[in-house]
């Protein structure tokens, strides 16, 4: 008797368990509630008084844009998709009912909308969709179709899996604050094919489609993220192995230590090339590249014996200052004393050894 209730309990635990995806979508229960009408208003006889009725339990009124068809099994009872920011300084509109998010200027290398384009179309390329127009004036990209392999329902003792072709195509949207530094992408699902159930978009309900625009959105976005994140890590990479220098000039004609490497690579690396020669940073700002520093001394001078000597650089012990300058795939880096006059050739020579030697040094630490 006891394996008879255990066998139909663990059938009717196997049967309730595998409802299918659109099941689990729905309410579940009756919906006897489809075949209610709407009661008559009472009618008070006019020689009595009209009684104050309840408004509290009164349903509101059908939006315009309101598809009324959305009641019973075709009613969907899941949260929408939500889109998310993954990328830094990206967010979303409070509110909003569009698969759009927002982005803005953290890199100021190319304009913001290049860098958006750019990883919609690698994104695109990698998962080998086409794209069928691209109107970059016009700030408009719609994709060619995109088949995505969907798992159709099946019997549920069927331990077998099997999937349908279903194409879809998107349009992206994009756009630009009036000042350049934000940007805004959309997506809308535009053409939808299920030959099998003979689905077109027009039978695809509010919520499936706001679903199929998040879910591309968000791909495009993770695609942006990985990029930085990439981008990030080659750098820090780049800048931890080192970059070599040679002595040379700047632009204004003026003595200088130019470093192989682009500025915003060079300014980091020199922070710490600078600590390691024995000068102190009292104060900087990358945007003028100017910092003004602090000659201390090294704390260890096992780098001098390298160079004949074991006293660190000799130049006094003074305030001085460094004028740090992008020219093309190179920087040039003038020391100057503390009123600006350039370091004369005696005194740069001084300094280029040990600034060569740390410049190029992988993995530098302090």
């Amino acid at each position: 008797m006891n394996s008879k209730v255990i066998g139909l309990s663990l059938f009717a635990l196997a049967v309730s368990g595998c409802a299918s995806k659109e099941e689990r979508q729905i309410a579940s229960g009756s919906y006897q509630y489809l075949e209610a009408s709407q009661q008559k208003v009472l009618e008070v006889p006019a020689e009595l008084d009209t009684p104050q009725f309840s408004r509290r339990y009164e349903l509101p009124e059908l939006g315009e844009n309101a598809d009324p068809s959305l009641v019973g099994e075709r009613l969907k009872v899941v949260s929408p998709a939500l889109i998310l920011p993954l990328v830094a300084g990206s967010h979303v509109e409070e509110g909003s009912e569009d698969a759009k998010v927002l982005f803005d200027q953290i890199d100021d290398s190319e304009p913001l909308q290049k860098t958006v384009w750019d990883t919609v179309l690698k994104y695109l390329e990698k998962n080998q969709i086409g794209v069928e127009s691209f109107e970059p004036d016009n700030r408009l990209l719609v994709t060619d179709w995109v088949v995505e392999m969907v798992e159709t329902e099946s019997a549920w003792y069927d331990f077998t899996d099997s999937f349908k072709p279903v194409r879809k195509k998107f349009k992206f949207t994009m756009n630009v604050a009036p000042h350049g530094r934000t940007a805004s992408l959309k997506s809308n699902l535009i053409a939808y094919e299920d030959p099998e159930d003979n689905k077109t978009l027009s039978q695809v309900d509010v919520i499936s489609k706001r679903n199929e625009e998040s879910a591309f959105l968000n791909s495009v976005i993770a695609e942006y993220d990985f990029g930085l994140r990439l981008a990030r890590t080659q750098r820090i990479a780049m800048i931890r192995q080192g970059f070599d220098s040679n002595m040379g000039f700047n632009e204004d004609g003026e003595p200088a230590i130019m470093v192989d490497a682009e500025y915003e690579n060079t300014w980091p690396r020199l922070l710490l090339v600078l600590r390691k020669m024995g000068f102190d940073v009292k104060d900087l700002d990358q945007s003028t590249g100017l910092l003004f520093v602090q000659y201390t001394g090294a704390e260890q001078s096992w780098w001098g014996n390298l160079f004949g000597s074991s006293e660190g650089l000799q130049i006094e012990k003074e305030d001085y200052r460094l004028k740090v300058s992008d020219v093309g795939e190179k920087t040039a880096v003038t020391f100057m004393n503390d009123e600006s006059a350039p370091f004369d050739t005696k005194l740069i020579t001084e300094v280029f050894a040990p600034f060569k030697e740390y410049m190029g040094t992988e993995n530098l630490d302090i």
